[in-house]
């Protein structure tokens, strides 16, 4: 019997958002970060207070999580059952370190941000990098394998979907103004009918 472990599905693809909207993201996630985060670090927000159902939260914005549950359920034949979400600012210097959430499925849109990355010199400045499960560190691997970890580098208007249990973690940021990111949460249930391994 060949079975094949440990494979991750993830999403990576481009949001279709204009102007205004991104620009009422900004506003509102700037007066998130200034009200909750008092530390000024990315990770520091104290407050698990979400931006989805706040007063602040502008309609408009209300296309982001429409692509964003198409993207799940295209791609992990899944609905949301239970979601939040988060403001991350990122200010040159800082970065996110590793870690794993304890939900299902995790969401990453960048709204703005200028990161220079040189990745020929090894500098991978704002890079976002997901962790194979199978272990972060070492470089030993089966020819046909991938590397340990996958390195990301995002713009505005990317749309990263992955498993929660998937390690992730930034490199630090160079950019000359903040890097602005929305951060999701989801727990999510199979669209009835839809085939899934292991079910």
């Amino acid at each position: 019997m060949i079975r094949e472990l440990f494979s991750a599905r993830i999403f990576q693809g481009y949001l279709h958002l204009g102007d205004v909207q991104r620009d009422q993201m900004i506003e509102v996630a700037m007066g998130f970060h200034e009200r909750l985060n008092r530390d000024g670090q990315p990770w520091a927000r104290k407050s698990r207070e979400s931006l989805i159902g706040n007063t602040t939260w502008p309609d408009a914005l209300d296309p982001l999580m429409v692509q964003v549950h198409a993207a799940i359920e295209q791609t992990f034949s899944c609905v949301p059952v239970w979601q939040t979400a988060r403001e991350v600012i990122t200010q040159p210097g800082q970065f996110i370190p590793l870690h794993a959430e304890d939900t299902d499925l995790s969401a990453i849109y960048w709204v703005d941000g200028d990161a220079k990355p040189d990745p020929a010199r090894q500098d991978y400045s704002g890079a976002f990098v997901l962790i194979n499960p199978s272990g972060a560190y070492g470089s030993r691997r089966l020819p046909w394998e991938g590397w340990r970890s996958e390195i990301i580098h995002p713009k505005p208007g990317m749309l990263l979907v992955f498993p929660s249990y998937l390690a992730h973690h930034s490199y630090p940021y160079n950019g000359t103004r903040a890097s602005v990111e929305i951060h999701f949460e989801f727990r999510v249930e199979a669209i009835s009918g839809e085939h899934h391994a292991h079910s």
